[in-house]
């Protein structure tokens, strides 16, 4: 087997499959890995790199590095300033190639669905055509397959739910359009091939942002709230190959997390490729799977689920990397439209009590707790991650500390006193002039509620004008939420809703009604359904019975996205997604070395010998072993980035207890260089999310003006589609 990245030109051969040539990628994404922290560097930009091209600087992080210290790679290798490179970020990587052993003829890998990471060049290749002549010779009908698909993934509670619900979901789909046709079930076209797998869940602690926290510390204020996150995915299999078409990350905040947040869920982003084949079930599957979620989310004991629904602008990518050129991106009011219709269904098979904004929830008549008439301040409001109020709380934050430093500094200047030295433009940039009308914001007066929390003033602004955008759904009914905040028990909670009307039939999860009960409701209305109350087994504690999947590309979304640019896995051909779903199932069906149950024994050896002197003191062939490995890691010239397998299986242990690490100076090698390399990551996270909140602040401004949303007509897809 002959592959070549770029094979020679004059050659003059095109791929056997497709009948093209050269095929480019998407122009790769590259990010500083200075002090401008994971800061995209320009197309076309002078940046610095080492050898290896795994760490890249901007110019004027370069020219920040100082020449006699030494340069920190995220590898947890050294190396020189004089030694980076200095490139131009004007490549187009092209796609790579693979020669048949028998034919001879060059195929593209993508073409041939060829795994060119995990076969070597001894390993032997027969392109397909070769393979169909070979098996017409020898009369074999049937294929062979080698290859581990996504139904081999393993299930869980929670993706067996989801894909037994999605599968109820269209079979009374099929059954009203075989209605509306006046034909047989069978005769009706079908989505085929359909698996929902959990390829990601992971427990951390999400930390409240710095002016948040030293704003309202004070009364009490958690610094950090635990919470699972989940990565949620859909495959189908089209013509004979496993396509990845959703994606779903959520986050759990159960029982032993802190109030705002406790049994509270968040759905943080979702993402798709129109490649579902039939295209008419593209949004009964999508809502289905969301709904599903809510249905078992629901049975744990989480009342609440928060969706902020916001189009990516363009240029930006959710999950997926590179979307389909055909793909359009829904405008806001379509979005919205979208997860409204997708919460009313909910509703109607009683998933869901009760739909209403963000805004009525906190902000409606003065911000006042109808239950206790106490007044709301912002640590009363759910804090997420990844979500628009952490963001925006922390920006008004800075204004107001502008603004009184500003009130200040006047102040100070009238009684003939001087300044205050060392914030002026640097810390607080919003210095604005205070208008000469009471009641604004730059001169709030004796016109604004001055009882009620200077921050929920200005956030009651914002959010009054983008009331749609964030919804609340009510899962479980106010007895229960009223239990929970008062600390009763609810291990065995039932919850019933007297709204809702009840479908009589083996749903296991909906207690039955009395026989006296259901001969009255059968008898009083139709279609087979019941206006009773509504009775839901709860379990009371929110633990999870699933077990945590760590994935280190899939973790979260910006850790898949970078996964993808980083080897070009794209979405934008139906060639390239099933080529790219192939790769991801390829690294998600490669068994671990260490299970779970080993994993703690090797991290008590890691920080024995991090910190053991050896010889003669100690006597521990494992402590020997390990001294040996780090120093492999810190010569290695492969590293794990480039596929060495003991490299591999160091760092991810060194990572599991960077993770969990809160001393300032730790003995274990690398673990303050993961440290500020996770620090690098949530801060190119936290950057990403400042934009989409922007964003959405500049859609509030442009409809203010009369400008039409710009997001009804981008070229290259981001989120759902309602066709």
């Amino acid at each position: 087997m002959n592959v070549e990245k770029e094979p020679h030109r004059k050659r003059g051969n095109s791929c056997s499959l497709c009948g093209n040539y050269r095929r480019l990628f998407e122009p790769p994404a590259l990010f500083c890995s200075g002090v401008c922290c994971m800061q995209k560097i320009r197309r076309n930009a002078t940046y610095y790199t080492d050898r290896f091209k795994q760490n890249h600087w901007c110019e004027r992080c370069f020219n920040q590095l100082k020449d006699g210290t030494p340069v920190q790679l995220d590898d947890g290798r050294e190396t020189k300033k004089r030694l980076l490179l200095k490139l131009k970020n004007d490549s187009t990587p092209e796609e790579a190639w693979v020669q048949c052993d028998e034919c001879h003829d060059w195929n593209h890998q993508i073409c041939s669905l060829f795994n060119g990471v995990q076969n070597s060049k001894s390993s032997s290749y027969i392109c397909p055509k070769c393979h169909i002549k070979n098996r017409q010779k020898n009369n074999s009908i049937e294929a062979c397959s080698f290859v581990k698909e996504s139904k081999d993934l393993p299930h869980c509670n929670l993706s067996r739910s989801i894909e037994n619900g999605l599968k109820k979901t269209l079979l009374n789909a099929y059954e009203k359009v075989a209605e509306n046709r006046g034909c047989q079930l069978s005769q009706v076209e079908k989505a085929e091939g359909l698996s929902v797998r959990v390829v990601s869940s992971l427990e951390k602690k999400h930390k409240v942002r710095e002016e948040m926290l030293a704003r309202y510390s004070k009364k009490g204020y958690p610094s950090e709230f635990p919470v699972t996150t989940k990565c949620i995915v859909l495959f189908q299999k089209i013509h004979g190959a496993d396509v990845l078409l959703f994606g779903m990350y959520v986050y759990e905040y159960g029982d032993g997390c802190p109030g705002p947040n406790r049994r509270r869920v968040y759905i943080s982003y979702l993402d798709s490729v129109r490649y579902l084949e039939p295209s008419s079930y593209r949004t009964i599957t999508y809502q289905s799977v969301i709904t599903e979620y809510l249905r078992f989310v629901k049975m744990r004991g989480f009342h609440t689920a928060h969706i902020w629904s916001c189009p990516p602008t363009k240029g930006d990518e959710y999950i997926f990397h590179c979307h389909p050129n055909h793909q359009l991106t829904p405008n806001d009011d379509l979005l919205c439209a979208w997860y409204v219709d997708m919460l009313e269904k909910a509703k109607n098979e009683g998933i869901v009590l009760e739909t209403r904004t963000l805004y009525d929830e906190y902000f409606k008549n003065n911000a006042l707790n109808p239950e206790t008439g106490d007044t709301y301040d912002p640590t009363n409001l759910p804090y997420f991650d990844g979500d628009y109020i952490p963001g925006e709380i922390e920006k008004v934050i800075k204004e107001l500390n502008a603004d009184e430093l500003r009130r200040e500094e006047k102040r100070l200047r009238a009684t003939g006193g001087s300044t205050i030295k060392g914030k002026k433009n640097k810390n607080f940039p919003m210095q604005k002039k205070e208008g000469k009308r009471k009641g604004t914001r730059s001169n709030p007066g004796a016109l604004v509620n001055q009882a009620r929390d200077k921050v929920m003033n200005r956030l009651d602004l914002v959010l009054g004008r983008m009331k749609k955008n964030f919804m609340v759904a009510q899962l479980l009914s106010d007895d229960f939420i009223h239990a929970v905040e008062r600390g009763d028990n609810v291990s065995s909670w039932t919850d019933s809703d007297s709204k809702k009307l009840k479908q009589i039939g083996k749903n296991p999860n909906v207690l039955e009604l009395p026989d006296s009960e259901k001969s009255a409701s059968k008898g009083s209305l139709s279609n087979n359904f019941a206006a009773k109350k509504l009775t839901w087994k709860i379990v009371g504690d929110t633990k999870d019975k699933d077990p945590l999947m760590e994935q280190d590309c899939l973790d979260t979304r910006l850790q898949f996205l970078n996964y993808c640019q980083r080897n070009n896995y794209q979405f934008d051909e139906l060639r390239r997604a099933k080529h790219t779903t192939m790769m991801l199932l390829s690294h998600l069906h490669n068994p671990r070395a260490d299970q779970e149950q080993h994993i703690k024994a090797h991290l008590k050896v890691i920080a024995h010998a991090a910190s053991c002197s050896g010889p003669p003191g100690c006597s521990s062939t494992n402590c020997q072993r390990m001294k040996q490995l780090f120093e492999h890691i810190k010569s290695c010239d492969v590293t794990y980035k480039r596929g060495c397998k003991i490299c591999t299986r160091i760092f991810m242990l060194l990572t599991k207890h960077a993770r969990d690490c809160d001393k300032l100076v730790c003995p274990i090698p690398f673990c303050d260089r993961i440290k500020e390399r996770t620090r690098l990551l949530l801060k190119q996270q936290q950057m990403m999310d400042d934009r989409r909140r922007n964003a959405q602040n500049d859609r509030l401004r442009q409809e203010a003006i009369g400008v039409a949303d710009p997001g009804h007509c981008v070229g290259t897809g981001r989120a759902l589609t309602s066709s």
